[in-house]
């Protein structure tokens, strides 16, 4: 999965690193997903490559086709 810094939900994006903007890209592995009140499945908990969980709304996810990722190693 791929999404923005700044679309992470928990912890805030300014806790997730003092090193990345806002625009910055993750990639990670959905581990979990979370209930909004009475929405169903609105957030994925992600395993992100820095060794971190963060709560990112399901709707800012972007998926990581296998081309992709062996384009940007």
């Amino acid at each position: 999965m791929r999404f923005h810094v700044s679309d992470v939900f928990l912890p805030t994006p300014e806790e997730v690193s003092s090193l990345l903007t806002a625009e910055t890209e993750l990639e990670g592995t959905i581990v979990s997903f979370s209930d909004s009140g009475q929405r169903p499945n609105y957030f994925a908990v992600v395993d992100v490559i820095r060794r971190q969980s963060v709560v990112v709304a399901v709707n800012k996810l972007g998926v990581v086709t296998e081309d992709e990722h062996e384009s940007e190693e």
